[in-house]
């Protein structure tokens, strides 16, 4: 039995009042939180504005039956990875291939034995846990724990996706950390970390949480702002600098050298495209603060 912080949501979809509050007991006892709707469309509306960690969901429904429900599930983006298990008192082997192909990863047959329904939802829970570690492993920078290289090509591709359909625009900042190889040289690498984090935790803070922050490669950072336009990322980035000047590492100011690109509904620009531009406009920004200190 779970602990009351540990509660996972799990959405019930059933037309059947007493079947609903069956089920809801069943899993109220076991620690979990149920809620429950009688429809698919409002199940869909549910489960997007607040997600469940499982679904369990009936065929047999008025109106849109759980086949189609699951299937519209699964072509939302906010949706399409909670598992579904299918409690249904159909029981011929073509429903349940149309359950598993509408992207079902379970099916139980009603009258259902109780023990059976608490282990397969146990089962898929744990599993989606899992997943969601890989997956955040696969996209995550392991020193930083900011996403990574990879991740930044995707997320830019949404975004320019995102841009062209809303008729909006978004900013990209690339960033370079000035005086790591000195710190590096000088004190060695560990030092050189902690300079890395530290502008890492002080961008954390600044950034609004809509925004997206990727380590690129060694003290090379890219930071999307969505649905922002330039003037306004300039004096987020600003105050930035202001918040790591004031601190130093072995007496050095932390600090570092930026620059922009900007995408607009308009625009034919690809991630790669956007990324030279902001990293084209850092280095020249480099170079003149090296021409300034010489």
């Amino acid at each position: 039995m779970m602990s009351n912080d540990e509660k996972s949501l799990i959405l019930m979809v059933d037309d059947n009042q007493q079947n609903l509050q069956v089920l809801g007991n069943l899993l109220k006892e076991n620690g979990y939180k149920p809620v429950a709707a009688q429809n698919g469309t409002n199940a869909l509306e549910f489960a997007q504005s607040s997600p469940p960690e499982l679904i369990l969901l009936d065929i047999l429904m008025p109106e849109m039956d759980g086949i189609e429900t699951c299937r519209r599930l699964k072509e939302l983006e906010l949706t399409k990875n909670i598992p579904v298990i299918f409690i249904t008192a159909l029981s011929d082997t073509k429903d349940k291939l149309k359950a598993f192909q509408a992207g079902g990863v379970d099916y139980v047959t009603k009258p259902f034995v109780q023990e059976e329904v608490l282990a397969r939802i146990n089962v898929h829970l744990k599993l989606k846990k899992a997943l969601e570690e890989l997956e955040k492993m696969s996209v995550t920078d392991d020193m930083t724990g900011v996403f990574n290289r990879k991740f930044a090509y995707e997320i830019l591709a949404k975004q320019i996706e995102m841009a062209k359909r809303e008729r909006s625009r978004f900013v990209v900042c690339y960033i370079d950390i000035d005086c790591l190889k000195t710190i590096n040289d000088t004190y060695g690498h560990a030092e050189g970390d902690i300079l890395i984090n530290t502008v890492v935790n002080s961008i954390k803070r600044v950034i609004r949480a809509s925004d997206y922050i990727f380590r690129m490669g060694g003290d090379e950072f890219l930071i999307i702002f969505p649905k922002a336009k330039l003037t306004d990322s300039d004096i987020l980035i600003e105050r930035l600098r202001k918040q790591l000047n004031h601190q130093n590492i072995h007496g050095l100011s932390v600090d570092f050298s930026f620059g922009f690109s900007e995408f607009n509904a308009e625009d034919n620009l690809s991630p790669d495209d956007l990324i030279k531009m902001a990293d084209s406009k850092m280095y020249k920004a480099k170079i003149r603060k090296k021409t300034k200190l010489q």
